[in-house]
C-alpha cells in the first residue's frame, strides 16, 4: 500500500518506497496541488495580475493623498494675511523706486545695448541664409539707434560700432548682388532682394529696376571677358538673359511696387521677426527705445516705374547682351575642331535661345530679331571651316603620294607578291595575328610605302563618315522640348527647331558633298601630272622603278575609289569618274613595262622556228586526222615568263582593266612578230634570206609598227619575185604540221588572252578591237596551207579545253 505523501517531512523519504508506490505518491500530491490552486483562485479572483494592479493602485492613491496634504499645508502657510499684506507693500515701493529713477538714462542704455547687438543679429541673420530683407531692416534699425546714441553720448565704443555697420552694409550689399546674379534665384527671394536693396540704399522703384538690370548685364558680360570662353559660358550667359528676361516679365513693374509699398503700411519696429531675434532681448529693451524709432516707418517711392520704361530698358540692355554673347560665341567655336561638338553646341544654344525670342516678341530690337540667325549663321560658319580643313586634308596623301614616288626606292621593303612556304609555316597563335598580317602585306603591298598612307586614308574617310553623320542627325533632331511646354506657355518661337535644322542640314551637306568632290579632283589634278612626269622620255627603259611608281600610283587610285565616305552603306559622293583616264594610262604603261620582258624572249625564240621542218613532238598528237592538242613549248615558257612578270610587281594591281590592257597590247605584238616570222621564212625559202625582215625586239621606247612591216615585207616579196621567176619556180615555205600547230598556239592563246568583254560577249570568232592572233593566222597563211572547217573546230575546241585545264598554271590572266 501506498504511503501518504502529505505526511511525509522530508523529499528523500518518498524515494525509500518502490517505484509503483512513488509513482501514486506523485499522483496524489498533484491532485492536492490543483485542489490547493482552484482554492486559491476562489480567494483571489480569477487572475493574479488583478490582485497585483489593484495593490499598486492602492499604493499610489496613498502617495497622492500624502502630497496633496503637503501641498496644501504650504500653500496655507504662504497665504496667510501676513504675507499677503507685506508682498502687496513690497510691490508698491518698487513701483514708486523704478519712477523715480533717470527715465533718460534707462531709454540711452537700452538703445545702446540693442545697438550693440545689431551687428551680431545681421551678421547671424546673413549667416543662417535668412530672408536679406530681415538683415537689411536691422541695418535700418541700427542706423536709427546709433544717431540716436550718437547725439547723448559720445564714446570711441560707437565709432566702433559705426565701423561695423558699415562693413555690415558693404557685405549685405555684395550679398544681395550674389543673389540677384544667381541663375536658380527665386521670384519671391528677388523681389525680397530688391527690396532690401532699396530700403538700404533709398531707392525708388525705378532706380531698383534699373539696378537689376545693370547688375544682369554686368553678370553677363564678366563670363564672356574671361580669357577662354567656352560653350558652357555662352550656354550660361543666355540662361542668365532668358532668366532675366522671365523675371523682368513677372516682377516689373507691379510687384515690385507692391513690395516697396508693403514696407511702408506698418512701423519697422513692429516686425515681428525683429521682435523675435534672441540677441536684440526686445522684451526686456523694447519699451525703453524712444519713440520715433519705434515708430519709425520707410518711405520709398514706389510709383515711377511704367510698363513703357521698362521695356524700353530691357531692349537696350538686350541689345547690348546679345552682341556680347554673339562676340563671345564666334571666340568659344573658333577654338572647337570637331563638328560632333560644334552640331551639339549648335542644338543646346538654339533650345536655350528659344527663351530669348519667345518672352520678347513684343521687344522692339533689331539684334533680337536677328539672334537666332545670327547664331546659326556663327556656328554654321565654324561648321564649314572644319569641314573645309578636314576636306583639305585629303591634300596631304596626295603630296605623301608624290614624296614616295619621287624618292629612290631604297627605303622600300620587298614582301612577297605571292603565296610562298613562308606564308603556310606561321603558327595559329595570337587569333593568326601574323598570318593576317602578312596576306594584308601581300594583298596590299604594304610594305612598298602606302601602308602609312593607306592608314591615314582610311582615318580620313572615318573622319569625314562621322563630320557627314552628325550633321545628318540634324535633320533627326527633336523639334522644341515639348516636356518644357507647359512651364514656358508664353514662348512663342518665330520658326521651329525642325525647320531650322533641315534648312542648316542641306546647306551644309550641299557646301560639303562640293567641297569633297573639289578636293577629290584636285587630287586626280596632282595625280594626273605625276603620272605625267613618271612617263617622261628621259626614263630609262630598262629600269624597273618607273614600273614600280606605276604600280604605287595604280594602288593608290584603287584605294581612293574603293574606300570611299559612305553613309548607312551609301556613298556620300560617287568616285566612280575618280582616275578614268589616269588608270588608263597606267594600266597600258605598265602593260608595256612588264610584257617587255616576256615578249623579247618570245621573238627571239620565234625567229629560231623552221618553218619547213617537221614538228618534233607531233607524235603527242590525237585524233583522225592527227592534230596537236596543247600547244608548244615556246607558248608555254612565253605565258610562264608573262605571269612571272606580273606576279613580280604585285597581283593587287591587275584588276579587270589591266589584265585586259595587257592582254591587248601583248596579242597585238605577237601577231606582229608572228606574221614577221612568217614573211622572214617566206624570203628565206625563195631564197632572198639577205632581204628578209628580221625578228624585231620591242623595246620600252620602241612601238610596233605594223604599216612599215607590211611595206617592207610587199617591197621585199616583189624583189623576190623577181628573183624567184629568173631561177626556179616558187617552193611552199610552210611545213603543214607546223601551220597546224601554230594555228593551235594561236588559239591557245586567243583564249588566254580574252577579255573580260570578250568572255561577256561569248562570241568565238568575236573579232574586237585587239587582234584575234588565230583569226589573223588563218587569213595570213590561207593561201600558202589550207585548214579545214572540221580541223579548226576540233584545234579550237581542244585549245578552249587544255586552257580551261591549265587556266590555273596562269591564273593572274584569267582575272
Amino acid at each position: 500500500m501506498a504511503a501518504d505523501a502529505l505526511k511525509l517531512e522530508k523529499w528523500e523519504d518518498a524515494f525509500q518506497h518502490p517505484v509503483a508506490s512513488v509513482r501514486g505518491m506523485e499522483k496524489q500530491l498533484r491532485v492536492a496541488l490543483q485542489e490547493k490552486k482552484e482554492g486559491l483562485r476562489a480567494l483571489v479572483g480569477e487572475s493574479y495580475r488583478d490582485l497585483l494592479k489593484t495593490a499598486e493602485r492602492i499604493i499610489e492613491m496613498n502617495d497622492s493623498i500624502q502630497r496633496v496634504e503637503s501641498h496644501l499645508s504650504q500653500a496655507s502657510k504662504q497665504c496667510n494675511y501676513g504675507s499677503l499684506q507685506k508682498k502687496a507693500a513690497n510691490a508698491v515701493t518698487m513701483k514708486e523706486n523704478e519712477d523715480n529713477k533717470d527715465r533718460k538714462n534707462r531709454v540711452t542704455a537700452a538703445e545702446l545695448a540693442v545697438l550693440s547687438n545689431c551687428p551680431v543679429a545681421i551678421s547671424r541673420t546673413l549667416t543662417r541664409d535668412k530672408s536679406p530683407l530681415i538683415a537689411a531692416k536691422l541695418y535700418i534699425l541700427a542706423r536709427l539707434l546709433r544717431r540716436s546714441v550718437s547725439e547723448k553720448i559720445q564714446s570711441p565704443f560707437i565709432l566702433s560700432l559705426e565701423r561695423q555697420l558699415s562693413n555690415l552694409r558693404v557685405t549685405i550689399l555684395r550679398d544681395l548682388e550674389h543673389e540677384l546674379c544667381r541663375l536658380d534665384a527665386d521670384s519671391n527671394k528677388i523681389l525680397q532682394c530688391l527690396a532690401a536693396y532699396s530700403l538700404i540704399t533709398s531707392s525708388s522703384a525705378s532706380d531698383t529696376f534699373m539696378y537689376f538690370q545693370s547688375l544682369r548685364l554686368n553678370a553677363v558680360v564678366s563670363l564672356l571677358r574671361q580669357d577662354t570662353v567656352s560653350a558652357e559660358t555662352i550656354l550660361e550667359a543666355i540662361r542668365l538673359v532668358n532668366e532675366n528676361l522671365r523675371l523682368s516679365t513677372q516682377l516689373f513693374p507691379r510687384r515690385l511696387s507692391d513690395t516697396l509699398t508693403t514696407l511702408k503700411i506698418k512701423p519697422l519696429f513692429q516686425e515681428p521677426a525683429i521682435n523675435d531675434i534672441l540677441e536684440l532681448n526686445m522684451a526686456v529693451h523694447g519699451r525703453w527705445i524712444s519713440e520715433t524709432i519705434r515708430k519709425y516707418t520707410p518711405w520709398l517711392k514706389t510709383d515711377d516705374l511704367s510698363n513703357d520704361s521698362c521695356k524700353a530698358e530691357i531692349s537696350s540692355k538686350l541689345g547690348t547682351t546679345l552682341r556680347a554673347i554673339f562676340d563671345g560665341l564666334e571666340k568659344a567655336v573658333k577654338v572647337v575642331n570637331k563638328v560632333e561638338s560644334l552640331v551639339q553646341i549648335r542644338h543646346d544654344i538654339l533650345a536655350a535661345s528659344r527663351g530669348v525670342m519667345g518672352r520678347t516678341s513684343n521687344l522692339n530690337s533689331e539684334d533680337l530679331n536677328q539672334s537666332l540667325t545670327k547664331i546659326r549663321e556663327i556656328v554654321n560658319t565654324r561648321i564649314r571651316e572644319v569641314l573645309n580643313g578636314d576636306i583639305a586634308a585629303i591634300g596631304v596623301l596626295g603630296s605623301e603620294l608624290s614624296t614616295l614616288i619621287t624618292g629612290d626606292g631604297t627605303a622600300r621593303k620587298k614582301e612577297p607578291v605571292s603565296w610562298s612556304t613562308m606564308l603556310s609555316s606561321f603558327e595559329n597563335a595570337k587569333g593568326g595575328r601574323n598570318l593576317k598580317a602578312m596576306v594584308r602585306a601581300v594583298n596590299h603591298s604594304d610594305k612598298s610605302g602606302l601602308r602609312a598612307i593607306r592608314l591615314k586614308h582610311a582615318k580620313w574617310v572615318a573622319n569625314i563618315t562621322d563630320n557627314y553623320t552628325h550633321i545628318k542627325k540634324m535633320n533627326e533632331e527633336k523639334d522644341w522640348d515639348p516636356d518644357n511646354d507647359d512651364d514656358d506657355d508664353d514662348i512663342d518661337a518665330p520658326e521651329s527647331l525642325k525647320d531650322m535644322n533641315n534648312k542648316d542640314a542641306q546647306s551644309l551637306l550641299s557646301t560639303y558633298s562640293e567641297g569633297l568632290l573639289e578636293g577629290y579632283r584636285l587630287l586626280e589634278t596632282n595625280l594626273s601630272s605625276l603620272v605625267n612626269e613618271m612617263r617622261q622620255p628621259g626614263e630609262a627603259a630598262e629600269s624597273p622603278q618607273p614600273i614600280e611608281n606605276a604600280c604605287i600610283a595604280l594602288r593608290f587610285i584603287t584605294v581612293i575609289r574603293n574606300t570611299s565616305p559612305q553613309h548607312q552603306n551609301n556613298s556620300i559622293i560617287d568616285l566612280s569618274w575618280f582616275g578614268k583616264d589616269i588608270l588608263t594610262e597606267l594600266h597600258d604603261f605598265l602593260a608595256k613595262g612588264v610584257a617587255k620582258k616576256a615578249l623579247r624572249g618570245f621573238g627571239k625564240d620565234l625567229s629560231k622556228r623552221k618553218w619547213a621542218s617537221d614538228v618534233s613532238f607531233d607524235s603527242l598528237w590525237e585524233g583522225s586526222p592527227k592534230l596537236p592538242i596543247q600547244p608548244s613549248p615556246l607558248v608555254f615558257k612565253f605565258l610562264r615568263a608573262l605571269v612571272q612578270s606580273m606576279n613580280e610587281v604585285g597581283i593587287d594591281v591587275w584588276s579587270r582593266d589591266a589584265a585586259d590592257t595587257i592582254k591587248r597590247n601583248v596579242a597585238k605584238t605577237i601577231w606582229e612578230e608572228l606574221e614577221a616570222s612568217l614573211t622572214s621564212a617566206e624570203k628565206q625559202t625563195n631564197g632572198v634570206s639577205g632581204l628578209g625582215i628580221e625578228t624585231k625586239e620591242v623595246t620600252e621606247n620602241d612601238e610596233p609598227k605594223e604599216a612599215e612591216t607590211k611595206d617592207e615585207s610587199k617591197e621585199n616579196d616583189a624583189k623576190g619575185e623577181k628573183v624567184t621567176n629568173a631561177e626556179s619556180p616558187p617552193t611552199n615555205p610552210l611545213k603543214r604540221e607546223q601551220v597546224l600547230q601554230t594555228y593551235f598556239d594561236a588559239t591557245y592563246l586567243d583564249n588566254a588572252f580574252r577579255t573580260s568583254r570578250g568572255r561577256e560577249v561569248g562570241g568565238e570568232d568575236k573579232k574586237e578591237s585587239a587582234t584575234v592572233i588565230s583569226w589573223e593566222f588563218v587569213e595570213r597563211t590561207g593561201d600558202k596551207v589550207s585548214i579545214g572547217t572540221d580541223e579548226r573546230e576540233r584545234m579550237s575546241r581542244s585549245a578552249e579545253d587544255f586552257w580551261r585545264r591549265t587556266s590555273l598554271l596562269f591564273g593572274v590572266l584569267d582575272i
